[in-house]
């Protein structure tokens, strides 16, 4: 097996090493679509051909036949050296809110940002701007960053980022996002950071912009100084919608599947309208 491994790991070069780093870095999965984007270049046939060859070596299984989405496998996990939930089956919503931050970062990273991924990275940003590591997220007593992005803005302010989910749940959601940062945000007050809330369209954007605004529970927490440093923003291009996953037994390629797809996304209610892609 191991052997089977190295000899695999040997078929791959710089430019897929680097697309399953960067996916394992935003959450594991990601649509053929972002992939082009990932790798900065058009859609097209030699990204899709790129992904069919990193899932004939293992080191990507399609986990829906439309759209076509690609998560990252215990190989990908093996290869980088991490130890990570990210190559699991996950729930619908999970894989969806991953989506969407994909969709975030190819959309903010053109601002220009600067994305900090690695967790003792984050500390250090922390750190570097003064900001007390006791006032972080904590988990088993040391800081904890690892479910949101941090990012650096134009400006060198740092943005600490929560992904929606789809569902009901704004009010719990932007509660519990809310506990975690306003203490960092008290301490600190000459606007070195930024909260956001990523949504996958405006009125889901709207509905976290009104919880701040009308909110009293939300208020009672101590909003109010702050409100122009919590951001709810939604990303342009929409993110396609999962309406099932095929979580397949063995990780083969399914040519069929490709054969109905185009460049093109259904947003998965009606099959008919068409959805932009990023950068369009």
């Amino acid at each position: 097996m191991d052997q089977s491994f190295r000899s695999r790991s040997l078929c791959l070069d710089d430019i897929s090493h680097e697309v399953l780093r960067l996916l394992a870095d935003l959450g594991g999965y990601c649509t053929a679509q972002q992939a082009s984007f990932l790798l900065n270049v058009g859609p097209g046939q030699p990204v899709r051909a790129r992904l069919r060859g990193l899932q004939r070596l293992g080191f990507l299984r399609r986990v829906s036949k439309y759209p076509a989405v690609y998560q990252v496998t215990k190989a990908t996990t093996r290869l980088l050296g991490r130890d990570s939930s990210i190559r699991r089956r996950h729930t619908l919503e999970t894989i969806q809110s991953r989506l969407l931050g994909v969709h975030f970062y190819l959309e903010v990273r053109e601002w220009p940002a600067r994305f900090v991924f690695d967790h003792q990275d984050k500390i250090a940003v922390c750190e570097y701007v003064e900001c007390p590591l006791s006032l972080l997220p904590q988990r088993d007593g040391k800081p904890y960053l690892r479910e949101n992005f941090l990012f650096w803005l134009p400006d060198w302010r740092v943005a600490i980022a929560m992904v929606d989910q789809p569902g009901p749940g704004e009010f719990v959601r932007l509660r519990v996002f809310l506990r975690q940062f306003l203490p960092l945000l008290r301490s600190c007050r000459d606007k070195i950071v930024d909260l956001f809330i990523v949504t996958p369209d405006q009125r889901r954007s709207f509905a976290y912009q009104k919880l701040l605004q009308r909110s009293r529970a939300i208020h009672k927490l101590g909003v109010g100084p702050f409100l122009s440093r919590v951001k709810p923003h939604y990303v342009k291009p929409p993110v396609p919608i999962i309406i099932e996953t095929i979580w397949p037994t063995a990780d083969k390629y399914d040519e069929s599947a490709d054969l109905i797809e185009s460049d093109n996304l259904s947003d998965g209610h009606s099959g008919h309208r068409n959805v932009r892609l990023i950068g369009e």
